[in-house]
């Protein structure tokens, strides 16, 4: 039995919240505990059960419940199941219908001249009919959508159906109600005449015509006849309007005239005789008896996107043409698998089975030789980390699908296992290919499901007010080698909190940018991490954008201390080896000089909103960029970002600076002959460094050591004959 946490007063009627920050929660002393999720369901506190997270994330009993509350099943059922207050009643829409089909008398409000007085309560009628329309169609839509959204998250419970059962019934009716009152909205005759508009060429057009003088020259006047063409065809195929309503679009052929009134009457004339001939062609193509055709057609995933999930209007997707063909000729719809079987006249079919159509349709025949299988979603017990993992089970497509359907936070990273590859930490769109490509991995842990534990030692610090930048995001730049904290703003650890102060202000995107931030510093190539994109060729992040600056300082190194010496001091290095430098990663637009323009940084302002890594980067090492000859980089940003460093680069990066600096004194007091400063002391140092027991750690090679204690010797040397 399945056992979650929850928090209450004392009292053996008090409420159990799911979260010791619950809002319900009034005063008295929380404690936690362990119950059974039966014995807790009828004490929840009603906010919590709705919205709260009563299991991990990332586990089955957390991916059942987030699928079931908040804007899950219960939700999805509850909505569009009937008739509200939202709901056109029969005599509406029939007013509505009425309105509509009376042939408008006046402009819309694109006509530069305005409309009428005496007209004005007429097209104000219109406008709002029109307005009701489109009222009602959202409504089938959003119908339609949430119907579909239903079948989604059952299906990976499928011991759920025979309960939710009847709901889904009820909001199939209602659906289907929405739909008849659509259709009684749009006039069928105008759809199959729109559809004939769409078949029309490109008509032949006279732009020596003496009506159109006024225009300017002919090669004006055919850009412009042929700009009017476009406008109105475009308008009258794709509009749920009959095409005869688009003759305003004749007075767009004016626009160009501005304020000159001579010829505007005879242009304007013209206009108006080319759209209606154009209507009438229309017309006579759409007239007479038409064979009727059966098809099936299959709608885009987009179409069943909540509002708030999609930038753009849904009609961006779907035409008001094609929309009204659906509510119009739909006969048999299958809301699960996004299907719509259509009995359509011969010039509707034609233009639905062309290559432009927005709706992917097939004859019957075609349809049973493909048809549309439910995709497998599974969620099975010993799958996600909800048991020991000796126990789990390998993850499949089904499992990796109905994660993705449920969980709004399934784009994040996750640690793996496999026997190909070992651990790894990986985001689900890679996980998905690799199990798509046959590869067998268990899921360890996601990085939303790490323990609490790891997180309040990072909050403390971020905390901290008495940083010497007074509490800013950003650490100082300290340029004294000799200050403990030089180099700090490179390390991880600072990452860590430049990550928490960005956060700060929001305590659950802290914690799920920490959890990432932990996971990700296990990836190899950060470039893996690039993210999903979206139907719209948009990349969605696995992480919040503040996760890349803990995994990047954005900006670059000073390799002087590692360049050869040379006889110019101010450009002359110590030679010095990398050590532990030469593999750290850095990232580049381009680290050979092989495209136009120079090499930017992921946090550089030339990217213009790219939002970090993606594969088009290069990855190079410390050493790799010493000797690269091609690297041109950016003035602002340095040309590339830093993998932050661990405590034994910082160490090495800080001591190395501190060697330069004193072999550059050193040398400056040697060609000068005199010295400054306390040469003892500085002695000392310079044996200090050529001592350090950390040496071990910074150096690969024996040769390596060797390097350093040779150019610490030197120095000290040099030092003792100054005295």
């Amino acid at each position: 039995m399945s056992r979650i946490t929850v928090w209450s007063t004392p009292g053996s009627k008090a409420k159990l919240h799911a979260s010791e920050h619950c809002s319900r929660v009034r005063s008295g002393t929380l404690t936690a505990s362990e119950l059974p999720l039966s014995a807790a369901v009828e004490r929840m506190c009603p906010r919590c059960a709705e919205f709260g997270r009563w299991a991990r994330p990332g586990t089955g009993l957390g991916i059942f419940l987030e699928a079931l509350t908040g804007l899950g099943l219960l939700y999805e059922l509850g909505c569009y199941a009937g008739p509200d207050e939202d709901t056109r009643t029969d005599e509406d829409v029939r007013q509505t219908a009425t309105l509509l089909n009376r042939p408008s008398r006046n402009m819309p409000e694109d006509d530069l001249n305005g409309a009428a007085e005496e007209q004005e309560d007429d097209w104000r009628e219109m406008r709002e009919a029109r307005d009701e329309r489109t009222l009602v169609f959202e409504q089938w839509r959003e119908a339609a959508a949430s119907l579909h959204r239903a079948f989604g998250l059952l299906a990976p419970f499928p011991w759920l159906t025979p309960w939710a059962g009847p709901f889904l019934e009820q909001k199939a009716s209602y659906t289907a109600l929405l739909q008849q009152q659509a259709g009684q909205l749009i006039r069928q005759d105008g759809l199959v005449v729109a559809a004939c508009v769409k078949a029309m060429g490109t008509p032949d057009m006279l732009p020596e015509d003496p009506a159109l003088t006024a225009l300017g020259p002919p090669a004006k006047v055919a850009s412009d006849l042929a700009s009017l063409w476009e406008r109105w065809s475009g308008r009258a195929a794709d509009s749920w309007e009959h095409p005869r309503e688009q003759d305003y679009v004749a007075h767009y052929l004016t626009d160009g005239m501005r304020g000159r009134r001579k010829g505007r009457d005879a242009v304007l004339g013209h206009g108006t005789q080319l759209v209606s001939a154009w209507t009438a062609e229309a017309e006579a193509a759409a007239s007479g008896h038409w064979e009727e055709r059966l098809l099936i057609a299959r709608l885009p995933e987009r179409f069943a996107l909540r509002r708030s999930d999609c930038n753009e209007s849904y009609r961006h997707e779907l035409s008001e043409w094609e929309l009204g063909v659906l509510v119009c000729w739909g006969m048999e719809v299958d809301w699960e698998r996004l299907t719509v079987t259509l009995r359509v006249p011969e010039p509707v079919a034609s233009r639905l089975l062309s290559p432009g159509s927005n709706l992917s349709c097939h004859t019957p025949e075609e349809a049973a030789a493909e048809p549309v299988a439910v995709p497998e979603q599974l969620v099975e017990p010993g799958v996600f980390d909800d048991g020991p993992v000796g126990e789990r089970r390998p993850v499949t497509e089904g499992h990796l699908r109905a994660l993705r359907t449920v969980s709004r936070e399934a784009d994040q990273l996750y640690l793996v296992l496999s026997t190909m590859n070992g651990p790894e930490v990986i985001p689900l769109s890679v996980l998905e290919q690799r199990v798509k490509a046959g590869g067998r991995y268990i899921i360890v842990a996601a990085a939303g499901g790490l323990p609490e534990g790891i997180l309040p030692e990072w909050r403390e610090q971020a905390a901290e007010t008495d940083s010497p930048e007074g509490g800013s995001v950003w650490p100082p730049r300290i340029h004294d080698s000799k200050d403990p904290d030089f180099a700090r703003h490179l390390s991880a650890a600072e990452g860590q909190q430049v990550v928490a102060r960005l956060l700060r202000g929001s305590r659950w995107e802290a914690g799920a940018a920490l959890r990432s931030l932990s996971l990700a510093r296990g990836v190899t190539d950060l470039r893996v991490l690039e993210g999903p994109y979206d139907e719209r060729g948009r990349r969605r992040g696995v992480f919040p954008y503040d996760v890349w600056h803990g995994l990047l300082a954005m900006e670059t190194l000073h390799l002087a201390p590692f360049r050869p010496a040379s006889e110019d001091r101010s450009r002359g290095g110590s030679g010095l080896p990398l050590g532990v430098l030469a593999r750290v990663q850095l990232y580049t637009t381009d680290a050979a000089g092989r495209y136009q323009g120079r090499a930017h940084s992921p946090g550089c302002a030339h990217q213009r909103g790219d939002r970090g890594l993606t594969r088009n980067y290069d990855l190079v090492t410390v050493e790799e960029l010493v000797r690269a000859e091609g690297f041109d980089p950016c003035s602002k940003c340095g040309g590339y970002a830093t993998r932050r460093l661990t405590e034994a680069q910082v160490a090495y990066y800080r001591a190395a600076h501190r060697v330069h600096e004193i072999a550059n004194r050193v040398r400056w007091a040697a060609e000068n002959r005199e010295w400054a400063g306390d040469c003892a002391s500085l002695v000392a140092e310079v044996k200090t460094w050529g001592e350090k027991d950390a040496v071990g750690e910074w150096f690969e090679t024996e040769e390596q050591v060797a390097r350093w204690q040779q150019v610490t010797r030197e120095l000290s040397r040099t030092a003792q004959q100054l005295r």
